[in-house]
């Protein structure tokens, strides 16, 4: 099992997070609307700019800040009967589930090929993918790469996803998920 009691998880952003609020969380990313967590210190600040820049699309900081947080999280296993979903890898299955969140209105009709269980959990974990999601999960579905319901062209989104070379991330979609993080400290970091 990869998330496990006691594991540090780390959330960048533009702003330190103190209190998870899920309505302040977005729609359509991989796993769904939910706080996204790395187990990768590196790869949580790798986020910073990105978030930034969003940030100041949507006019939520000022445009002189140059300087993002890392928030470190201690997941505790408080509930021993929270179901937690894993994607053991980046696969066919993964792309669906990933499809389904990410591109709801075109891939509809993979909710019958996705494991109802990754459907309702509460918690969510597996490989992110790269910036290029939208445009390669279009593109799939629009037969770019073949016959939707072919294995090879799911094979070659997944290929151009590059999810393998990233972490894994954690999406806490419930309250009671959220219950079992602990903020521990922040880091800031000058971008």
């Amino acid at each position: 099992m990869m998330l496990r009691s006691g594991m540090l998880l780390y959330h960048g952003s533009y702003t330190p997070i103190s209190k998870i609020d899920l309505d302040k969380c977005a729609v359509g990313k991989e796993f769904g609307k939910g706080f996204y967590l790395s187990d990768d210190l590196v790869q949580a600040k790798s986020f910073i700019p990105r978030a930034i820049q969003k940030a100041l699309r949507n006019n939520l900081i000022p445009e002189n800040i140059h300087r993002g947080y890392v928030s470190v999280f201690c997941y505790m296993d408080n509930d021993s009967s929270l179901p937690v979903y894993e994607f053991d890898s980046a696969n066919r299955e993964w792309l669906w589930f990933v499809s389904l969140n990410r591109r709801e209105s075109l891939a509809s009709f993979l909710k019958e090929k996705v494991d109802p269980a990754a459907l309702t959990a509460p918690i969510i974990v597996g490989k992110i993918a790269n910036d290029t999601t939208n445009p390669t999960i279009t593109a799939w579905l629009s037969g770019l790469y073949g016959p939707v319901n072919q294995e090879r062209s799911a094979d070659i989104a997944v290929e151009l996803l590059l999810p393998n070379r990233l972490k894994e991330q954690y999406c806490f979609r419930t309250q009671q998920a959220i219950n079992c993080l602990t903020l521990k400290e922040v880091y800031t970091y000058d971008v």
